[in-house]
């Protein structure tokens, strides 16, 4: 991988570039919503924010003042670095990468420098399952930053061992015609410069952790007249990256005397300290013992505020991480009966396949008793009756609800003490004979197949579709 220079930071100043300063986020859309007033309705607008959703629902509150705009981008950081940067990686040949692929490049690295026993310092743990993606990161930061491997090369061990992987990992990268994130910035950072944005920029909470972030922004309001830059309070680098172009900051005057305004103002100050003050009970802190109490307490709060008379349409939860808490909050707030509408959707998998694939595992696992009881878990496994003649009947859930007892939904138990659940499989009870390995670790049941064959009927009537050729 090329040597990728940063892009100088300082450069002439713009006929209006601010940054404003505001711990409030309501106070840090005004201000932008402000600025964008300034300009006509076809004036083109590009907006910059921290993601995609943020930029939309800005744009979308501005559409509704206006009767109508034209030329409004709206852009995160990274797909503006996509979006400039694509074509010219395309006519060189490279493909941008991503962090699952600069983690195997990183595993390719470790590997071939256990390989070659190259490593002094990162030896006794270069084995480990984590290493590789920790590396990964390392790197990543080091490339954000401009750092290339020569600078690395000294007499310490530590900071041998990373530039030697550093340059076994731009290797890899060049080999494969990839390019990591790094390079994309700084690629589109070239570009922009060359090619600035018509009009006005409005840089939204677009926080920036790195010189190569730096660098893109620097390019993208280098040729831009006015600049709008909505920063949160306290975030010291993005002000200070920002203020090296020049740009004229201005601080919001916070008003409120509650609590949560409070928190606004100093939950992140170092050099003033909060004067005494009662609390109101506008904040309230509590502490749970796992997420699914945590989301237990919410609903329940969510109770408390609507019983005060607060409608549930101006209620809105936030959590840190989506994927862990919307399975869980959803449930919560449906005993609750709390309506809900969450902005990502519950990433939940459905039943069915959650439940074709325990099967498999179980199959995979030669029958194994804990995969199967999860298999039954899942609710999937069809009703079946025995008709006149002996031919199988499956009923619907709807014929006789979701309340089954728990012998129905394991089978009849006969009278030698084993529970056949009409599939081909019975559930032996006893436990293994002594000193006979039980391969699930459990001393409960044991699945093994009836010598018999299944009964075509019954796969006919299973809860996944039977491929006909399989049928026959």
């Amino acid at each position: 991988m090329s040597n990728i220079p940063i892009a100088d930071l300082k450069g002439p100043r713009r006929a209006s570039f601010r940054i404003f300063e505001a711990a409030s986020s309501a106070a840090r859309l005004h201000a932008a919503a402000t600025f964008l007033r300034r300009f006509p309705a076809d004036h083109p607008v590009t907006i910059v924010a921290a993601t995609r959703g943020a930029a939309d629902d800005f744009a979308r509150s501005v559409a509704v003042e206006r009767s109508a705009t034209i030329g409004v981008t709206r852009l995160s950081l990274t797909q503006l670095a996509a979006r400039t940067a694509i074509t010219a990686m395309a006519a060189d040949g490279k493909t941008p990468s991503t962090g699952l692929g600069a983690e195997a490049v990183a595993a390719r690295a470790v590997f071939t420098a256990i390989r070659d026993a190259s490593l002094r310092y990162f030896a006794p743990v270069a084995g480990s399952p984590g290493f590789p993606r920790a590396l990964a990161r390392t790197l990543q930061e080091l490339r954000l930053a401009g750092v290339e491997a020569d600078a690395l090369q000294t007499s310490v061990p530590a900071r041998a061992d990373l530039a030697a992987l550093l340059g076994r990992f731009d290797a890899a990268f060049a080999e494969v015609a990839a390019a990591d994130r790094a390079e994309l910035l700084h690629t589109a950072a070239r570009l922009l410069r060359s090619h600035p944005p018509h009009g006005a920029v409005l840089l939204l909470d677009t926080a920036i952790r790195d010189a190569a972030e730096a660098a893109l922004i620097a390019s993208l309001a280098a040729g831009t007249a006015n600049v709008l830059a909505t920063v949160a309070r306290r975030d010291r680098k993005s002000i200070a990256y920002l203020g090296s172009l020049g740009a004229v900051r201005e601080k919001a005057d916070e008003s409120g005397d509650n609590d949560l305004a409070a928190l606004r103002r100093y939950l992140f100050e170092t050099e003033l300290e909060p004067p005494p003050r009662t609390s109101d009970g506008s904040l309230e802190l509590f502490s749970a013992p796992g997420e699914g109490r945590e989301c237990v307490e919410i609903a329940r709060r969510i109770l408390k505020e609507a019983r005060r008379g607060v409608r549930f349409d101006e209620m809105a939860i936030f959590v840190r991480s989506p994927h862990s808490y919307f399975g869980l909050l959803e449930h919560a707030l449906r005993r609750a009966s709390v309506p809900a509408w969450f902005d990502r959707g519950t990433r939940r998998p459905h039943p069915a396949g959650r439940a074709f694939l325990a099967l498999l595992a179980c199959a995979a696992e030669h029958l194994s008793a804990s995969r199967f009881a999860e298999y039954l878990s899942l609710g999937q496994v069809p009703n079946l009756e025995v008709a006149d003649g002996g031919v199988l009947v499956h009923r619907s859930p709807a014929e006789d609800g979701w309340a089954v007892s728990h012998d129905e939904a394991l089978g009849a138990r006969d009278a030698d003490g084993i529970r056949d659940l009409g599939s081909g499989i019975r559930v032996d009870e006893e436990a293994p004979a002594e000193g006979e390995a039980d391969p699930d670790g459990h001393h409960g049941d044991h699945i093994y197949r009836h010598d018999h064959e299944v009964e075509p009927a019954l796969l006919h009537s299973f809860s996944l579709t039977i491929p006909q050729e399989t049928r026959n």
